[in-house]
């Protein structure tokens, strides 16, 4: 057997996966050859790895195994031990010689204090004079002093011999954590070689400890709208990608089901038949549900057709080209490093300009000031759900999310107040003359007037919204006049209107409504 070093060349990045590309050589002699190549992360697909390659063999079959390492520590344990239990052993003799120290003090102390109280006796009965107390009590003190000097000695050596012990134990413990033991994945390659040859394998695997979201920022000017794309990739494989051809695709790594419909069966109750004989059942089931067939397709399987052979890029973003089912790919230029680790690592991959039109909004019974929006159509690539950042000509308006948009369709961003357009709504009118009994019901009466005057210096296209009562109710009715402005939409008490106001013009739009209702109704909420 023999053992082949690969490298990580390529990898592919899929919203919940990726897929790796090794690339291994050696030279082979005639005859069937196995070659292993080790250092995979333990998080490789055991089913996912595909090997082909080049040279005169044939390949015979691939097995894929995991395996465990022990990294053992570099310091020797062993002589660190041996220290150490030489300087306890070190440590013991001289805490004893401390305790004979502190006895020996305590034992001089008692003597004199026994030979004070008994010298009182011996000097009157004139058995001793004065002179003998001085010489014992020198001596004493002398005896004491040289003991204390040797306890302080003693204590300072075994401090010293305690930060000696205190290192060590440290030491020690940094060693011992240093042992580790870490799971690969390793592929043996069977080849019949045909011929001495240079062999060259790539390997393939996939594996679900990568994935990457889609962050945006968009700057909406006048008539078109620039989008960059970043992708926000994170790699937890336990490898490392150093100086690798990346790929991001809006795939996902999951398999797509297409679930077969079953029946859906509805019926009205049956009576449960008895029968007259003892131990017979009631009735039986209705009805059997048939099995459902869900069939599985792997979508990552099939995405190395749809990855077309791009050329080389000398420009800041990635390529990007749509496959089958609206899928994108983009091909980031040059070379990139992701380090295994939990952080996130942005990658800008596209700069668009896309067209926009913009358009004013104001809702009149819920809104005091119009706001504009921006109406954009997205170009030939999926854009993914996640976070933008908004801008308007280079300022900054603010932060939002934004949905799946398929390519080609469009959607309203950037949303901001538009301070250059007024907006009021007045109630002209209140009809309480009207109010009163007629037939056994009430009526009452509003008139509105909404005005928008615009202020910018270009014509501006807006969409008007205001609402009336509604009620699902037989004994309440409303009737809507015909507004000075024919309405685009009238819906469930919802009115919409849609117009072009000039520069420096003004809008008024004036509608009334009645409600009617029998007397005896109490309307909630209240009417204005």
């Amino acid at each position: 057997m023999k053992d082949i070093e690969s490298k990580i060349t390529d990898v592919t990045i899929f919203r919940d996966g990726a897929r790796v590309r090794r690339l291994g050589k050696t030279e082979l002699g005639v005859g069937e050859q196995l070659v292993r190549i080790s250092g995979i992360t333990e998080y490789a697909q055991h089913d996912s790895f595909r090997v082909k390659g080049r040279g005169k063999a044939n390949l015979r079959g691939i097995d894929v195994k995991k395996t465990t390492k022990t990294y053992e520590p570099e310091g020797d344990l062993k002589l660190e031990f041996e220290k150490l239990k030489q300087f306890e052993k070190e440590r013991r003799s001289i805490q004893d010689q401390i305790e004979l120290q502190q006895q020996r003090i305590a034992h001089l102390n008692t003597i004199m204090s026994q030979f004070s109280s008994e010298f009182g006796k011996w000097f009157s009965a004139g058995e001793t004079g004065m002179e003998n107390l001085t010489k014992m009590d020198k001596a004493n003190q002398e005896l004491i002093t040289e003991a204390t000097k040797k306890l302080r000695d003693l204590t300072r050596e075994i401090e010293r011999i305690d930060a000696e012990i205190s290192a060590l134990r440290t030491n020690i413990q940094q060693i011992q954590g240093e042992r580790r033991t870490e799971t690969f994945t390793e592929v043996y390659i069977t080849l019949d070689v045909r011929e001495s040859t240079t062999i060259e394998l790539e390997i393939t695997y996939q594996l679900s400890a990568a994935n990457w979201h889609p962050t945006y920022d968009v700057d909406i000017g006048d008539g078109s709208t620039s989008l960059k794309r970043i992708a926000i990739i994170y790699n937890n494989t336990l490898e490392d990608w150093e100086d690798i051809n990346l790929i991001v695709s809006t795939a996902s790594a999951r398999p797509v089901e297409a679930i077969q419909p079953t029946p859906y069966y509805i019926d009205t109750p049956k009576p449960v038949s008895r029968s007259v004989s003892y131990g017979a059942s009631g009735g039986g089931a209705d009805f059997k549900a048939y099995e459902s067939v869900e069939e599985s397709e792997g979508l990552i399987d099939d995405l190395s057709v749809m990855q077309e052979i791009q050329p080389e890029m000398i420009q800041e973003y990635a390529i990007s080209s749509e496959g089958l089912g609206g899928i994108t790919i983009y091909e980031v230029p040059g070379k990139v490093t992701i380090a295994s680790e939990n952080g996130p690592h942005p990658i800008t991959l596209t700069l668009d300009d896309f067209e926009s039109r913009r358009s004013h909004y104001w809702n009149a019974s819920a809104m005091t000031e119009v706001v504009a929006q921006d109406e954009i159509t997205n170009g030939d690539s999926i854009i993914l759900p996640g976070d933008v950042k908004v801008y308007a000509a280079g300022d900054y308006i603010g932060e939002t999310q934004i949905g799946s948009i398929a390519p080609r369709e469009k959607f309203r961003l950037g949303t901001r107040a538009s301070y250059d357009v007024k907006a009021e709504k007045k109630l002209a009118e209140k009809d309480t003359e009207k109010a009163g009994f007629t037939k056994g019901k009430q009526k009452r009466g509003y008139k509105y007037e909404l005005e928008i005057k615009n202020f910018s210096k270009k014509e501006i296209e807006i969409r008007i919204v205001d609402r009336i009562p509604y009620s699902n109710s037989e004994r309440i009715t409303i009737n809507l006049s015909a507004p000075t402005l024919q309405y685009k939409r009238y819906e469930l008490g919802i009115i919409n209107w849609e117009a072009t106001i000039d520069s420096n013009k003004e809008l008024k739009i004036e509608y009334s409504y009645e409600v009617e209702w029998e007397k005896d109704l109490i309307i909630r909420p209240p009417l204005p």
